[in-house]
Parts: C-alpha cells; sequence; structure tokens
C-alpha cells in the first residue's frame, strides 16, 4: 500500500488577508472603474464634431477611448477578481497596471499638446488643467506609495499564494 501524504504548506509569518493598508488599493480598484465611466462619458459629446478631426486626432481620439476603457475600467475590476481570489499573479499585475496607467497619462497628454495645441490655444483652454493636474498626480502617487508596498509588503505576499 502506498503511502499517501498530504502537503501542509509551512506556516506564514505576519499578517495575511485582505486587510491593513491593502484596503486602501482595494477601495481604489473598486472606484477607479466608476471614475473611468464617467470620463468615457465625456467623449459623448465629441461625435458631433468628431467629423470636423484630422485621421491623426481621429486616430488619438479613438486610442483615448480604448485605452481609458482598458486601463480605467477593465483592469481594475480584472485586478478584483485576482484580488478576491488571492491569486499570486495580483501583485505583479497590479504594479504593471499602476506604470501603465502613469505612461498612458503622459503620453496621451504629450499626443494631444501635439495633436491638439493649436485647437486648445484658440479656445484660449490650458491643456495642463486642474483635472489632468489631477490625474498626473494621482498616477504618481499611485506609482510610488502602492508599487513598492505591492513588492515589498508581508501581508501581500502571505494573501496572494494561490
Amino acid at each position: 500500500m502506498a503511502d499517501v501524504r498530504t502537503y501542509d504548506p509551512p506556516p506564514r509569518e505576519g499578517p495575511e488577508g485582505i486587510g491593513g493598508w491593502l484596503i486602501l488599493p482595494t477601495i481604489g480598484l473598486f472606484l477607479t472603474p466608476l471614475q473611468g465611466l464617467i470620463q468615457l462619458g465625456q467623449y459623448a459629446g465629441l461625435s458631433e464634431n468628431f467629423q470636423f478631426l484630422t485621421g491623426a486626432q481621429k486616430t488619438l481620439v479613438g486610442i483615448e477611448i480604448i485605452g481609458n476603457l482598458a486601463i480605467a475600467v477593465v483592469m481594475p475590476v480584472y485586478l478584483l477578481f485576482l484580488l478576491f481570489n488571492k491569486k499570486a499573479t495580483f501583485p505583479r499585475t497590479y504594479v504593471i497596471w499602476a506604470v501603465a496607467n502613469l505612461i498612458f497619462i503622459i503620453a496621451d497628454l504629450i499626443a494631444a499638446k501635439i495633436l491638439f495645441g493649436d485647437v486648445f490655444e484658440a479656445a484660449g483652454m490650458e491643456l495642463m488643467d486642474s483635472e489632468t493636474t489631477q490625474a498626473i498626480l494621482r498616477a504618481i502617487v499611485l506609482v510610488a506609495i502602492w508599487v513598492p508596498y505591492m513588492l515589498n509588503s508581508r501581508r501581500v505576499r502571505n494573501t496572494f499564494v494561490q
């Protein structure tokens, strides 16, 4: 008769589970899709003026819509799935998402300046308005605080093991 032994993983030291500081990025992941959907609603007014855009401007608007949908709606929902299933891929995926978010915002701002700079100037509008500044600051804080937390936290290491 074969000796059947079950594997008992070694006990983990320190905190584990969705608690402590991990609550804050979790709340952020719940709020981000809502904010993303509100932002996507801002493109509704563009439909009547879309015909007046150049090809490059239309391309940028299309990339913005798809990028915002992916980064602000789809990825946070996927991250919540990984989080609540305590998947080991959650911390790495969160880091990729946070960095991609910052890169997307900056690249979008640069592209908007190049393709729409004259439009903003003619309308007397600033490209770097308070909403854009807040988005950049949020993305920087996300990367500066939560990326190191995901990479170094004992709670994160102990929680996401499946």
